[in-house]
């Protein structure tokens, strides 16, 4: 049976776990309340977007034409910065290695999220440019992955624009998802061009159509991603903190009876030899 000095000590460390847990509790839903209002205020204009790519793609693609068909594809790993989130990080990397082992053909690999890159490196994966990303990002936190992308994508040496990323669907579940974003597949609905009123022209309109929906469709799946880090480490963390709070309780009790069972033997010591002298 442990001491009661060796159940002090492990109580300190109980508690200590706690605290911290508790402290990085109070971060996380501090970050999570600030990303999801992002997110809920963005969602609305990228579904706008969704549609309008959704709508035109074949049209949209002649602003984003696939310049090399036979260039490696371009997939885009959106990992967080963190550990601590429960199994978010395993299950999004499990994906990644996942769908890059299926792959028939070759792939660029764009990394952001210190783990996702830890992840790469130690399987000695070529990581082709990496980025770091704040956990409440912002949209011109994105803009250097989104030129970067888009320029890869325009000089052809790529030949299309992938996100794997965590799609955030409440605080509680997120899943990993595979979503090719260029080159647009034209859609079965498609809008009559003899519909359209282009202005100021056709060519000027669906360029800036095309480099809207696609920084939209990037950045909204940054945000689902940071969101679903948030909330998985903030599940983590309160589970931990209550985990920590339950244990501590218990070993209080029983440092409480420990202490009792002393003085009580103490006493029956002290009785036992008063009563032979």
């Amino acid at each position: 049976m442990p001491s009661l000095r060796d159940l002090k000590k492990h109580l300190r460390s109980i508690e200590m776990t706690g605290q911290l847990a508790g402290a990085m509790k109070t971060v996380s839903a501090a970050k999570y309340s600030r990303i999801n209002n992002i997110l809920q205020n963005y969602a609305d204009y990228a579904a706008v977007c969704e549609r309008i790519s959704r709508h035109f793609g074949s049209a949209l693609t002649e602003a984003y034409p696939c310049v090399n068909p036979n260039a490696p594809r371009g997939i885009v790993v959106l990992g967080s910065n963190r550990g601590l989130c429960g199994g978010y990080n395993i299950e999004l990397l499990n994906f990644a290695d996942a769908c890059l082992a299926d792959s028939a053909s070759s792939c660029e690999l764009i990394v952001a999220g210190k783990t996702a890159i830890a992840h790469f490196r130690d399987n000695a994966v070529p990581i082709k440019q990496e980025f770091l990303l704040p956990d409440v990002v912002q949209y011109s936190d994105c803009l250097p992955l989104l030129d970067y992308v888009l320029d890869l994508y325009r000089a052809g040496e790529i030949s299309t624009i992938e996100i794997i990323n965590q799609k955030f669907i409440n605080m509680l579940t997120q899943s990993p998802i595979l979503t090719q974003l260029l080159p647009w597949k034209a859609p079965d609905d498609q809008t009559p061009e003899k519909e359209i009123l282009y202005l100021p022209d056709r060519g000027t309109a669906l360029r800036s159509a095309a480099e809207t929906c696609i920084n939209a469709g990037v950045y909204m799946r940054i945000l689902e991603s940071s969101a679903g880090a948030q909330a998985a480490t903030l599940m983590a963390m309160r589970s931990a903190f209550d985990n920590a709070e339950k244990s501590s309780n218990e070993l209080q009790a029983a440092i409480s009876r420990k202490r009792q069972s002393d003085v009580t033997a103490s006493v029956i010591e002290t009785a036992g030899g008063y009563f032979e002298t």
